[in-house]
């Protein structure tokens, strides 16, 4: 009997201290930061936003002649760009850029891994005892993929500002219109 007293005095009291919170819960904002109830009609009617993607404009968003409230439309901005020819051009400036970059990529990993081969075997005639001849040889070879390194590094520098100054006069071209 104490403790059912006991409880019901916890519930009421509880009870009493939660139920003049409820109005300021009431106008509390979700996870997102939006009330519930906001103005987001263009003719400042409210709309109760429960659920909804912050895109949603209604079910008949896709009918011929809706209204159609956008401040910027990718679809409807800068239309037939690509059919200039300079700027045409310069898409494909960029795309070769590209291509070079990649194979200068390339071709400086395929003279790291030569570069890797040759100490590798340096050490394995190093390990075996072979003749002062073959093991000068070997130093010559990872001597010339060093300098073969630093020419590819220096040809993907340059491919490099080659794509970046393609990328520079796209944007310079686009911006003009």
């Amino acid at each position: 009997m104490k403790n059912l007293r006991t409880i019901m005095l916890s519930a009421i009291i509880s009870g009493v201290l939660i139920v003049p919170g409820l109005p300021a819960t009431a106008d509390a904002k979700d996870e997102k930061g939006h009330h519930h109830f906001q103005k987001s009609d263009h003719h400042d009617k409210w709309k109760a936003h429960h659920g909804r993607r912050d895109g949603y404009r209604g079910k008949d968003h896709h009918k011929r002649g809706a209204k159609h409230y956008y401040r910027r439309d990718v679809r409807r901005d800068n239309r037939g760009h690509r059919n200039k020819p300079e700027i045409k051009q310069d898409f494909k400036d960029v795309r070769s850029a590209r291509k070079e970059v990649q194979g200068s990529r390339r071709d400086l990993r395929a003279d790291y891994q030569e570069l890797k081969r040759d100490r590798a075997e340096l050490r394995r005639d190093i390990r075996n005892g072979a003749s002062k001849q073959e093991i000068l040889q070997d130093r010559r070879e990872i001597r010339g993929d060093l300098k073969e390194i630093s020419r590819s590094r220096q040809e993907l520098q340059q491919d490099q500002a080659r794509l970046e100054a393609a990328r520079l006069e796209l944007k310079n071209d686009l911006r003009k219109r």
